[in-house]
């Protein structure tokens, strides 16, 4: 394949990863929602952690080209972002 046929896959993964953001915040959302009903803190730093070891440990299974420790921080600033459209 050449560099432009690389780069045509690249935006549709770009894509695929922008939807699935967008649904992952949808839930963060409903989360949020019940949180308030039930008086919890959107942030719960515990759960949190606990979310990104998970990470850290799929991220070793899977291998590839990214450390886990890159994938644990692309995944914290996910969370980061999404605790936004929670509150």
């Amino acid at each position: 394949m050449e560099i432009d046929d690389w780069r045509k896959r690249i935006v549709e993964l770009t894509d695929t990863i922008i939807s699935l953001l967008n649904r992952r915040a949808e839930f963060a959302t409903e989360i949020g929602k019940l949180k308030k009903e039930k008086g919890l803190p959107v942030f719960d730093a515990a759960r949190e952690e606990a979310v990104l070891a998970a990470v850290a440990e799929k991220a070793v299974k899977a291998g590839g080209p990214l450390p886990p420790e890159s994938i644990v921080n692309i995944f914290r600033t996910i969370m980061e972002e999404t605790r936004k459209v929670e509150e």
